[in-house]
């Protein structure tokens, strides 16, 4: 889940749920906050620190990548920061947030509450949404956090008048709030335990013998076999997807007039140069029957360079069958042929390399 269809409009999941999560906990804290004398300043803060994570996130790449973006300046549209943005914006925001408080330290414990108040109510709308959107393995665990989360934001809310010991402990008490969380982490690591355990078995169990009764359902969400297909690339050979059977596979739609795919390009081929020795291989899919002339589309590929496989969708019946709505999509397939994840939307360098060592594991 990587773009999100609204109306004719497709908006990056990341940054809808990021909106998402800093509403609630704006709501939530305007409300709760309503008969306190220092509801504004709170939540000019709030608003401060939201707006300063968010910029920091979103244009990180100029930080960053300053070359490679100025290069390509649209890349700020269609891509963030990545990781590191993320955490470019939190020193950014704590440190704003730290002035803030500098100025005004006998409300530390109000500041304290509300921040809390305010990620509690974050994480429940955030974890909630993605249980609501979310296909495969990520359902059950979205489904908990926002149920923890969730009770975590009624506790807080109910007790946001009380001192700051009793707050923080959530009413237990110092002893029995030490033993909550003793006992959740004792909890957690038996299901870690069992969850790596259940890993292990199933990767030292035998692998499934070619000749065999298939017993992966076809299918494009994750856990599922890709399909195959056989097209041919600017020579005339035949390729198929099962072809690489044995490698990751990052398969690539795209178009030449598309500008997402304008400013992924790049990347791919960076990533393709830096792994190309190691068992990895990008499949390029032009959606060639949406293309005005096969000479535009050779014409991108000679401008950006592209040295990895690129095969041409004359008819448009393979970008239908894996249900390609959003341009550029990028599906990851496990040497297996197992589908791992799939990505609407342009991506960079560094998702490429943590989806391709993920789907290699």
């Amino acid at each position: 889940m990587s773009i999100i269809p609204i109306g004719p409009l497709m908006i990056r999941a990341d940054i809808v749920i990021f909106l998402i999560c800093a509403a609630a906990g704006f709501v939530a804290l305007r409300i709760r906050l309503r008969q306190i004398p220092q509801r504004e300043w709170i939540l000019d803060t709030y608003l401060s620190v939201i707006i300063i994570g968010f910029l920091s996130w979103k244009f990180g790449m100029l930080v960053f990548d300053p070359i490679r973006t100025l290069q390509h300046p649209t890349s700020l549209i269609y891509m963030t920061g990545g990781v590191r943005g993320i955490w470019l914006g939190v020193v950014l925001a704590i440190v704003y947030a730290a002035l803030r408080w500098s100025r005004k330290r006998g409300e530390s414990g109000l500041l304290l509450k509300s921040a809390l108040l305010s990620a509690f109510a974050s994480g429940t709308a955030g974890y909630l949404f993605q249980w609501l959107w979310a296909d495969g393995a990520s359902v059950t665990p979205s489904l908990f956090y926002a149920l923890l989360f969730g009770v975590l934001l009624t506790v807080s809310w109910l007790r946001f008048q009380a001192p700051l010991p009793q707050f923080l402990t959530l009413g237990l008490g110092k002893n029995r709030a030490v033993l909550v969380v003793m006992a959740a982490l004792f909890a957690w690591v038996i299901y870690d335990f069992t969850s790596n355990t259940a890993s292990e078995r199933e990767a030292a169990a035998p692998p499934h013998q070619e000749g065999s009764q298939e017993i992966v359902a076809e299918g494009l969400k994750p856990g599922l076999r890709a399909p195959d297909f056989t097209l041919t690339d600017s020579e005339g050979r035949e390729i198929k997807l099962s072809d690489y059977r044995g490698q990751t596979v990052l398969l690539n739609f795209w178009a030449s007039w598309c500008p997402p795919c304008k400013v992924e390009m790049p990347y791919m081929q960076d990533f393709y140069e830096k792994h190309q020795e190691e068992d990895v291989i990008i499949l390029a899919v032009n959606m060639t029957h949406l293309e005005k002339s096969m000479s535009e589309v050779q014409s991108f590929v000679e401008k950006n360079g592209i040295t990895f496989p690129v095969l041409y969708d004359q008819h448009g019946e393979n970008t239908g069958r894996y249900e390609v709505v959003a341009y550029p999509t990028t599906y990851v397939i496990s040497p297996g042929g197992i589908v791992s994840e799939r990505f609407q939307g342009a991506i960079d360098e560094d998702i490429m390399a943590r989806a391709y060592r993920k789907a290699s594991d």
